[in-house]
Parts: C-alpha cells; structure tokens; sequence
C-alpha cells in the first residue's frame, strides 16, 4: 500500500516535468524569429565608448556650436534703429554744440595764458634785456681773453726761437764756408732759419722796420747815436732785428741812431 502511495503522487509530478519540457521546447524553436523582430527595431549597436570619452566628445561639440554663434552674431550689421540715431539731426546738433563749448573753453584758457604772457614780459622784459647784454659782454670779454691768451702763447715760444736765429746770424757773420762740405753744412743751416721764418710769418709775426725809418721808443732800443748819411733821429743801423705780433711787442730792435750829417 505504501509503494502505491508513492507511485501515486510521482505520476503528477512527472506530467509537471513533462509539459515544462515541452514548453522551454516551444521557446527554444522561437529564438531566432524573436532574435530577427529585434534586430528590425533595434540598430546594430557599436563598439563600446568609456563614458569619459563621450563626456568629453559632446563638451567640445558644445563649444564649438558656441564659437560658430559667437562669430555669426559678430559679422552681423548694427541695428538699424541705433544707426538711424546716431545720424539723426537732433544728435548731430547736440554734438555740434558739446563741440562749440569745446572749442570756446579752450579759447577763453588761451587768452587768460596770453593775458599772463603780456604781464610777465611788461614785468621782467627789462630785466631779461640787461641779462642778454650782459652775456653778450661776457662772451666778448672771454673771446678777447682767449686771444690775448693765444697771443701770449705765441710770443713766448717766438721769444725763445729768437735766440736760435740770433745764434744762427752770429754764426753766418763769423764763419766763411770755402769747401763743398761746409757750404752745404751752412745750406742747412739757412734752410732750418728760412723754416722758422716761414713759420713766423703763418703766425703774423712781423719784423720790426728799422733803417731810414725815424726813431720809435716803443720798438726801437737805441745802442748808441752816431754820424751818418741819415738826419737826427733816424735809424741807421740795425744791430738786432725786432719782431712784434700785431700790436704786441715781441722783441725791440736794436740800432743806431743818427746824430745828423758829417
């Protein structure tokens, strides 16, 4: 009896088994027609973007879309009602007269600079006179000192050559030359003194006229008073040659000075 039981209550549950084979069965030989409705309302999908990615993707093409409105909006003419005021008559006459006041404020600041200009030279005019003469009378001072300088310069070193040609005329005056060696010894010689000479006359160094000229304490020395051809008082011998620079004394000559006919 009880293996009957059993069997009894197996039979129900096999028929369970049974139909839910049966049923995944019907299932299994559906797949593909379900597969293919799917596939006809769903697009094949891709390979798979990391969300990053695509994060990053749709931020650039907001920008660009940004950037592309930007310059749109740029390249577009102003409005035509704001241009339509700015050359309106009424805004040109308002311009016009802020433009006029302008120009009268800086006037009226040109005149009260002018004004002062006026007073200022009413007041030290004079004054600036006396300073620019004075300058001027300094720039002479200073001109004529830095000649008198100069000259004094010259005078000097003409002083100090003089002595050389001294010694060069004592020599010609006691040496003859008789050989060829010395004539071109003494030929040296009196091209070294025209040299000088030469230089003398490119500074305005000039000699001091003596013989038949009338006696001038300011650049003659007398040495001593004798006889001659010549009446009293004038030069008749030139002992030593003088030499002045314009005005300036350099060297009196020394001469003799006659005291009347024989």
């Amino acid at each position: 009896m009880p293996s009957q039981s059993k069997l009894l209550l197996s039979l129900p549950l096999c028929a369970l088994v049974a139909s839910s084979v049966d049923a995944f069965g019907g299932v299994v030989a559906r797949l593909p027609s379900i597969a293919a409705s799917a596939a006809a309302f769903c697009p094949p999908a891709g390979p798979r973007v990391p969300a990053a990615t695509r994060l990053r993707a749709e931020t650039e093409e907001s920008e660009a879309g940004g950037e592309a409105e930007k310059t749109e909006e740029d390249h577009l003419l102003p409005d035509e009602g704001t241009s339509d005021i700015l050359n309106s008559p009424a805004f040109l006459r308002r311009k016009a007269d802020v433009l006029e006041s302008d120009i009268a404020s800086l006037q009226a600041e040109i005149d009260v600079a002018n004004a002062a200009l006026e007073a200022g030279k009413a007041e030290w005019g004079p004054k600036l006179d006396d300073l620019q003469r004075e300058y001027l009378n300094i720039q002479d001072r200073m001109a004529r000192q830095s000649k008198d300088g100069e000259g004094t310069a010259i005078i000097e070193v003409a002083r100090k050559m003089l002595e050389v040609l001294d010694n060069y005329d004592r020599a010609f005056g006691q040496v003859n030359a008789e050989t060829d060696e010395q004539k071109e010894v003494e030929a040296g010689y009196v091209k070294t003194k025209d040299t000088i000479l030469g230089i003398f006359n490119d500074l305005g160094i000039e000699e001091v006229d003596t013989v038949g000229k009338e006696f001038d304490y300011e650049v003659h020395q007398a040495v001593l008073q004798r006889p001659s051809e010549y009446e009293e008082g004038i030069v008749c011998e030139e002992l030593a040659k003088g030499y002045v620079l314009g005005e300036k004394l350099i060297r009196a000559a020394m001469v003799s000075v006659s005291a009347g006919e024989y």
